[in-house]
């Protein structure tokens, strides 16, 4: 696991930091390429949850509980998985039968959704009644390669974690050869977007697609109305090609990820966090089903202005 902790710094910080700051949301999906890699990290986020002897949100890995939840051994963490194409509505009524029991060794319970992109939509729906409504203080952690297989209800309810792919170290130092920032290459990482700036988008041109996408971002929360009429005047001058679409898409999606998650304390924020990020991933699935670029962006202003004014 000090190989999982070093690969993967800023995700386990990230949960640790939760942890130590009792910040854990009900619900997350972790996702990477490398799905023994996501395992390992929901397994290593149960061991830190029922840690005996955690520090500053970091399990030990050494004591009764990290031990035998490596085993698999442990009453309070529930896995699903399955051999079968997909996981379905009877797999999840079963799951929530089972969260519905009292904790045996702790207060808390969590339940770990292995290959949670083979769910069925009527198993999500199903799901999504879970985790609207938890019976009692439970951790669910789906684990998938990405979030597109996921309804947009289900991802404004999550907190999302991204794995850093492995093997990266080569495609970094290219970028990094390249002008690229660390700052940059880590953020660049975290979103998967390597293969696509090696395919010709410079760190200048990078730098300010970003600075972008977050001013857009920050104007569409605040002034909706304005964010519209940005689109044509300060985005459209700025995305070349569709490769650049989709590397503007992937900048909105980390923002209003992190946004979504913030809210996670404030029940009222989160309400308006959650729909406004449903309609961000409503655009970006329009998006991918070849509804232009602009028109998508523009829509999300005007519904997240509907929104705003309590309709």
């Amino acid at each position: 696991m000090t190989t999982l902790i070093s690969e993967q710094k800023q995700a386990t910080q990230e949960i640790a930091q939760a942890i130590a700051h009792q910040r854990v949301s009900h619900a997350y999906l972790l996702t990477g390429a490398d799905q023994l890699q996501t395992h390992q990290l929901g397994i290593w986020f149960c061991q830190a949850l029922f840690c005996q002897h955690s520090q500053a949100g970091y399990p030990c890995l050494k004591c009764n509980h990290c031990r035998r939840i490596a085993q698999g051994d442990f009453p309070d963490v529930v896995s699903l998985q399955t051999d079968k194409k997909s996981l379905g509505v009877d797999d999840i009524r079963a799951l929530k039968l089972e969260m519905g029991q009292s904790g045996i060794e702790s207060n808390h319970r969590a339940c770990l959704i292995k290959d949670a992109q083979k769910l069925t939509i009527a198993a999500e729906n199903s799901l999504l009644k879970f985790l609207e409504d938890p019976a009692g203080p439970v951790t669910t952690i789906l684990l998938a390669e990405t979030t597109s297989a996921f309804l947009p209800t289900i991802l404004s309810r999550v907190q999302i974690i991204q794995l850093t792919a492995n093997g990266d170290q080569s495609l970094a130092q290219n970028l990094q050869a390249q002008g690229y920032s660390a700052n940059d290459i880590e953020l660049i990482q975290r979103l998967h977007l390597e293969n696509l700036l090696l395919e010709g988008m410079s760190a200048a041109h990078f730098a300010k697609v970003k600075a972008q996408a977050r001013s857009w971002f920050e104007l569409v929360l605040t002034k909706p109305q304005q964010a519209f009429v940005s689109v044509a005047a300060s985005v459209l001058p700025l995305i070349d090609n569709q490769v650049q679409q989709q590397i503007f898409m992937s900048l909105l999606e980390g923002q209003f990820s992190q946004y979504l998650n913030q809210q996670v304390t404030q029940a009222r924020s989160l309400v308006r966090a959650r729909r406004l990020t449903e309609q961000f991933l409503h655009a970006q699935r329009l998006w991918q089903a070849n509804v232009s670029f602009e028109n998508c962006l523009e829509q999300l202003a005007l519904k997240v202005d509907f929104i705003s004014k309590g309709s």
